[in-house]
Formats: C-alpha cells, sequence, structure tokens
C-alpha cells in the first residue's frame, strides 16, 4: 500500500513539474514571438527603408565627388548653379526628407527609449535646409549653415542599428527553428 501511494504521489510531481515546465517552454515562446513581431516591424516600417535610402544617397554622394563635383569646403554659387544643384535638388534633398519623416512618424520604433542624438542632427538639419530653401536664404547664407549634417556618424548610426535588429531577427528565427524550448538564451558574437 505504501509502494501505492509514493508511486502515486511520484505521477502527481511529475505530472506538476511537466505542467509547470510546458508552461515555462509557452511563454518563452510567446515571448520570442511577440519580440520577432516587434523587430519584424522595426525593419518593415523604420530601419529598412532608412538602411536603403541612407545607403543610396551616400552612393550617389560618393559617386558625385568622384566625378569632381565639389566638396563641402570647396563650392562656390558657380558650382552650385552647376551639377550639384541638381542632384541636391531632384535625389539626394528629397531621399533626406523622406528619411526625416520616417524617423518623425516612426519615433515609436526606435530602439532606444528616447532620440539618439544622430537622428535628432539630421531631422533638425533637414528641416533648417527645408526652410532655408523654402524662404531663398540658400544662395547668399549657403556658407552659413546654422544646423549641420552630423555627418558619418548618422549613416553609421543607420547601419549599425539595421545590423543589429537583423542579426536579432536571425537569432530568434534560427531558435525557433531549432525548436530550442529550455535553457539560457545563447548570443552569437559578431
Amino acid at each position: 500500500m505504501a509502494a501505492a501511494v509514493i508511486s502515486a504521489c511520484t505521477t502527481v510531481v511529475v505530472a506538476a513539474l511537466v505542467f509547470a515546465l510546458n508552461q515555462y517552454a509557452q511563454m518563452r515562446a510567446e515571448r520570442r514571438q511577440a519580440r520577432l513581431a516587434r523587430i519584424n516591424t522595426q525593419l518593415r516600417e523604420l530601419y529598412g527603408p532608412l538602411y536603403v535610402l541612407v545607403d543610396v544617397n551616400e552612393c550617389i554622394y560618393r559617386g558625385l565627388m568622384a566625378a569632381g563635383l565639389p566638396g563641402k569646403g570647396d563650392r562656390t554659387k558657380d558650382t552650385l548653379a552647376v551639377g550639384w544643384k541638381k542632384w541636391l535638388d531632384h535625389a539626394l534633398f528629397p531621399a533626406n526628407v523622406r528619411m526625416r519623416d520616417l524617423i518623425l512618424s516612426n519615433g515609436d520604433l526606435l530602439r532606444e527609449e528616447g532620440m539618439p542624438d544622430e537622428l535628432r542632427m539630421f531631422c533638425a538639419h533637414v528641416s533648417y535646409f527645408e526652410v532655408s530653401r523654402a524662404t531663398g536664404t540658400q544662395g547668399a547664407e549657403a556658407d552659413r549653415v546654422y544646423i549641420r549634417h552630423p555627418g558619418d556618424v548618422y549613416p553609421d548610426y543607420v547601419r549599425g542599428a539595421y545590423a543589429a535588429l537583423k542579426r536579432e531577427q536571425r537569432e530568434l528565427l534560427t531558435a525557433e527553428d531549432r525548436g530550442l524550448r529550455f535553457g539560457p538564451r545563447r548570443r552569437r558574437r559578431a
């Protein structure tokens, strides 16, 4: 009789343990799915489009510099009138406006809790440039830019954030494919 009681107790304990472990695994899977959904949204609606726009603008800019259009320090009213202004008006600036608008309309998708300085300075520069173009102060005041483009830190931030999200997305998908249910989440080193 004692053996039957022990056997029944063991069965109950095992069943409770299996139930608890199953609940834990299900909770981890749901958290992983929620994190994956968030990352997918961040990539689709903010960081993916930003990444492509930054990459295209950087490609155009490097191509223009290689073709002999003057760098920032060497631009004059004459060089602005020649080739630079066409590219600025029809390719670079419209893409910058799209990037700024993406950032402003999708601020809830930022990886950080606050607005990163790189994005803040980029948005401020684009808005400043937009106002200076609209008010016609580009000519004589073109040499006096009050809010400068943040430089390489902006594309570096976008590329870094995009790469980090893609890496995390891959890790979550790999973990899901392997059916990992238990144990600590292992991070790969970049």
